[in-house]
């Protein structure tokens, strides 16, 4: 396979309101034509991390970019995404310190002293 070849993806078709239309089905409880991308960019980032194609995630960087990215996932990825999903996202921007949760943090105390 060659670079050119890697480097193609299926064309996004953004829906007028600048979001690609396939990711309507990541917001169901959401009025997706009044969806703005700045307005819902949390909500926007933790679907296409979690559920969102290839496609989707290269529009979510080339929207937000890596430092916007690796700002939300500091602030929120602990807590918004599955611990899969957020391992992967944070090594990709090279994330060692992130928030954790007050509750988390007690627990993993506890469990050292075990």
């Amino acid at each position: 396979m060659t670079n050119e070849t890697a480097r193609s993806s299926p064309a996004i078709v953004l829906a007028p309101n600048g979001l690609p239309e396939s990711t309507k089905l990541l917001f169901p409880e959401y009025e997706f034509k009044q969806m703005e991308p700045e307005a819902y960019a949390s909500v926007i980032m933790e679907r296409i991390l979690e559920r969102g194609s290839v496609a989707e995630v290269r529009w979510l960087l080339d929207r937000y970019g890596v430092r916007r990215l690796a700002t939300w996932l500091r602030r929120y990825g602990y807590r918004a995404l599955s611990p899969r999903p957020f391992e992967y996202w944070r090594w990709v921007p090279g994330i060692k310190r992130f928030r954790r949760p007050p509750w988390d943090r007690a627990r993993k105390i506890k469990e050292s002293w075990q």
